[in-house]
C-alpha cells in the first residue's frame, strides 16, 4: 500500500508542477502539464494521452483511423493503440503516452542544437526547413542531454526511463481526434472542435494565418490540451508511408495535419501526406525540407522494461488472446462479425478438406470428419439465425429512437413560440418554466441521438444479409399496423446504416436533422 501511494505521489509530481506557471515555452499552462528541462533554462511541455482502458497489461484502445473525405489514401482502418506509462487519470490508473503540447519552436531547436537563440516571436514560432534526419538528430541530442541532466524528471516504465521520439501515425491521429477525452461521435468528426476552426487552428486566408507562420500556442487547444495539431505546420511522424497505414508498399515518411497555407476545408484529423526523404534540388537529391513542415515529439518507453514486465505479459497472454484480444485489429478486421465468422469457417472448411483427402483410406476417420462437417454447417445456420434476430431487435430500437427524435424535434417550434409570447407579455415565471421545458426536450434529443448512433454501430457489426432480414421484417410489421410515419423513420435507419457501413463514420448532426422531418 505504501509503495502504491509513493508511486501515485511521484506521478502527480511529474504531471503537476507547470500548472499556473506561464513561460516562453508554455504560454498556456494548464493542470496536468508535464515539464521537462532543456539546455539554457528552456523547457518542453507534454500532455498525457490516456487510453481510457485501465491498467491491464494488454489494455489498449481500438479506433478507426482515416476519413472517407480523404479518398483511398485515408480509407477508414481499424487500429489498436496502448501507452507506455501507467499514470493516475480521472478514472483511475491508466496507460498513457505523453505528446508535446506545442510544436517544437525555433528557440527550443536552437538551445538543443547549440545555435544562436532567435528572440521574441521568431523564437516562439515552430522550427521549419529541417529534414526528417535533422529532427532525429535533435531528438537524439536532447535524449542524451536529458539522461545526463534530467533523468529524474523522466517518467519510467518498469525500470526503464522514457525517451523522446517522433510519434507513430496512430499516436498522432488518436491525439488529434481528442483521444479518450471526447465522445465517440466527437472522435468521429473531421475536427474535434465545437466552434469556429479559426479559434483553434491556423490555416490559409485572411480570417486565419494570412499566409504566415504563427507563434505556437496562441490559439485554443484541442480537448487534450494540445495546441496547433491540425494547422500552422504539418508534423513529421516516425513511420514509413503505406497507402493502407500498416500494409502495402513502404514509401517515404508521413507528415500529418495541414499548415498555414492549407485551406480551411482541407484541415482534418485524418490528413496525411507522403513526404520523400530526399527531393531533387539543382539536379542532385538532397534531404527534404519545407517551410511548412515541423514536428512535435512524444515521450514513450520500451515495452519490456524489465524481467517482471516480460513475465506479466507472458502470464496474461492466453487469457488476453482468447478474450479481449480476439476482437482487436490484430486478430480481426473492420468487417461485420458474421463476415469474420464466415472467414474463419471457410478456413476451417479448407483444413477439413485437406483432412478428408488424407483420410481417404480410413473409413472411421472419414465418418468422424463427416460429423464435424455437419456440426460446422449447423453452427453457420445457428449463427445466421441469431444474427437475423439480433438485427431485428437493434433495427427496432434504432427506428423507435429515430421516431422519438422526430416527435421531440416537432415540439421545439411550439415551445419557442410560447416563450416568445410569454416574453412579450412579460410573464417571467412562464418564460422560466418554458425555458426549462425547452432544455429538457433538447436533452432528450441529444440522449436519443446518442442511443440512435449506438444502435447503428451495433447493426454495423452484423452482416448485410442479417440487416436486410431484420429491416424487412420490421417494415412488414409497421405496414401491417398502418404506421406510415414510423415507416419513414425506419427507412431513414436503413439509409443511415448504409452510410455507416460505407464510411465507418457516424454523422449525428445530419441524421438528427433528417429524422426531425422524416425526410419530407
Amino acid at each position: 500500500m505504501k509503495k502504491k501511494l509513493l508511486f501515485v505521489l511521484s506521478l502527480l509530481i511529474l504531471v503537476s508542477p507547470a500548472f499556473g506557471a506561464k513561460t516562453p515555452d508554455n504560454p498556456s499552462p494548464i493542470e496536468g502539464d508535464l515539464v521537462l528541462p532543456l539546455p539554457g533554462g528552456r523547457e518542453m511541455v507534454f500532455r498525457p494521452i490516456f487510453m481510457g482502458r485501465g491498467n491491464g497489461p494488454f489494455a489498449q484502445q481500438s479506433f478507426r483511423m482515416g476519413d472517407p473525405d480523404g479518398g483511398f489514401k485515408e480509407h477508414p482502418t481499424e487500429v489498436s493503440l496502448s501507452g507506455s506509462f501507467l499514470a493516475p487519470s480521472k478514472s483511475g490508473e491508466d496507460w498513457c503516452y505523453y505528446m508535446a503540447k506545442y510544436e517544437i519552436s525555433q528557440a527550443q531547436w536552437a538551445v538543443v542544437m547549440e545555435q544562436p537563440v532567435p528572440a521574441g516571436l521568431t523564437g516562439a514560432k515552430p522550427v521549419v526547413n529541417i529534414s526528417w534526419f535533422e529532427a532525429q538528430n535533435f531528438l537524439n541530442r536532447l535524449n542524451q542531454w536529458l539522461f545526463a541532466n534530467g533523468l529524474d524528471k523522466l517518467p519510467k516504465a518498469g525500470k526503464s526511463h522514457g525517451f523522446l521520439r517522433l510519434p507513430s501515425e496512430p499516436e498522432w491521429e488518436f491525439a488529434a481526434r481528442g483521444g479518450a477525452a471526447v465522445s465517440v461521435d466527437t472522435f468521429d468528426r473531421r475536427v474535434p472542435y465545437q466552434g469556429a476552426l479559426s479559434a483553434s487552428e491556423w490555416f490559409a486566408g485572411p480570417k486565419s494565418s494570412h499566409g504566415k507562420l504563427k507563434a505556437a500556442g496562441r490559439l485554443k487547444p484541442n480537448p487534450l490540451g494540445l495546441h496547433d495539431m491540425l494547422g500552422n505546420v504539418s508534423e513529421m511522424t516516425q513511420g514509413l508511408y503505406m497507402i493502407e497505414y500498416y500494409q502495402g508498399r513502404p514509401g517515404g515518411f508521413v507528415s500529418r495535419g495541414g499548415h498555414y497555407l492549407s485551406s480551411e476545408k482541407r484541415l482534418r484529423s485524418s490528413l496525411r501526406t507522403e513526404e520523400p526523404f530526399y527531393i531533387v534540388k539543382s539536379g542532385t537529391p538532397a534531404p527534404n525540407k519545407k517551410a511548412t513542415m515541423g514536428f512535435r515529439p512524444v515521450l514513450a518507453a520500451v515495452v519490456f522494461g524489465d524481467r517482471n514486465t516480460v513475465k506479466t505479459y507472458a502470464d496474461a497472454w492466453e487469457a488476453y488472446r482468447t478474450g479481449a484480444g480476439a476482437s482487436t485489429p490484430a486478430a480481426v478486421s473492420t468487417a461485420p462479425t458474421s463476415t469474420k465468422n464466415r472467414a474463419n469457417m471457410d478456413q476451417a472448411g479448407q483444413h477439413l478438406a485437406r483432412l478428408e483427402k488424407m483420410a481417404e483410406k480410413n473409413p472411421d476417420m472419414q465418418q468422424e470428419l463427416g460429423r464435424l462437417k455437419s456440426i460446422i454447417i449447423d453452427v453457420k445456420f445457428i449463427q445466421a439465425k441469431a444474427d437475423a434476430e439480433t438485427a431485428y431487435a437493434w433495427f427496432k430500437i434504432a427506428a423507435e429512437r429515430g421516431y422519438f427524435i422526430h416527435r421531440e424535434c416537432k415540439k421545439l417550434p411550439t415551445v419557442e413560440k410560447l416563450i416568445e409570447a410569454a416574453s412579450a407579455g412579460k410573464r417571467q415565471a412562464m418564460v422560466e418554466k418554458l425555458s426549462t421545458r425547452m432544455a429538457e426536450i433538447k436533452a432528450n434529443i441529444s440522449q436519443a441521438t446518442e442511443n440512435y448512433t449506438a444502435s447503428l454501430r451495433q447493426l454495423d457489426t452484423l452482416g448485410p444479409e442479417a440487416n436486410k432480414t431484420g429491416q424487412d421484417r420490421y417494415l412488414k410489421f409497421l405496414l401491417e399496423n398502418d404506421a406510415a410515419a414510423q415507416v419513414r423513420a425506419a427507412k431513414l435507419v436503413g439509409k443511415h446504416l448504409e452510410t455507416l457501413t460505407k464510411t465507418k463514420r457516424t454523422d449525428p448532426g445530419a441524421w438528427q436533422q433528417e429524422l426531425s422531418t422524416l425526410g419530407i
